[in-house]
């Protein structure tokens, strides 16, 4: 069995506040959060979306990554929660936050191929729920999907055919 840091290549990381665990338990909730203000959003309730939107972002800043990767994802994973809001037509979006995952996580490039599970649901949802009204099981839906994606990535970079090189603090390792 592979070690911890072997599967975690953010565990190697050197961080400047906090426990890797307390900052990706926190990340996570904040994340996680975030998605679920940004849902339950419209119009008349602006303030959950502007408090999503401000959870999003800061789980993408607390996340334990290099500081690059974070920044890169920030933006386009804040854009693919927020458009969630029009409903499961745009559902797919949500690809930009689980590849923003796969970025900040550092998985191999072969696990991005898990990208195509959240557009596929999300199309399959907007045939199903044309109508707004079901927001809320749409977004669980896609929500589960997120995560089972997240997993299913993970899996696939512990796999043996996954070798991966990693551009860790500016040194190539190979991490197998």
């Amino acid at each position: 069995m592979p070690s911890t840091a072997a599967q975690e290549p953010a565990l190697t990381i050197p961080l400047r506040f906090g426990s890797y665990r307390g900052r990706y338990l926190l990340a996570v909730g904040l994340l996680f959060a975030g998605g679920v203000l940004v849902q339950f959003s419209s119009a008349y309730t602006l303030g959950f979306t502007l408090a999503g939107a401000a959870a999003t972002v800061a789980g993408w800043i607390i996340v334990p990554a290099p500081g690059w990767r974070r920044a890169l994802v920030a933006g386009p994973a804040l854009f693919g929660v927020v458009a969630l809001i029009g409903g499961a037509q745009s559902g797919g979006l949500l690809a930009l936050a689980l590849g923003g995952w796969l970025i900040v996580r550092m998985r191999p490039l072969v696990s991005f191929v898990v990208l195509v599970a959240p557009v596929a649901a999300a199309y399959g949802l907007a045939q199903l729920f044309p109508q707004y009204g079901h927001g809320v099981l749409v977004g669980a839906v896609l929500g589960a999907v997120l995560v089972g994606s997240a997993w299913l990535a993970r899996m696939i970079a512990e796999a043996p055919f996954a070798q991966r090189r990693i551009l860790t603090h500016g040194i190539r390792t190979n991490i197998p």
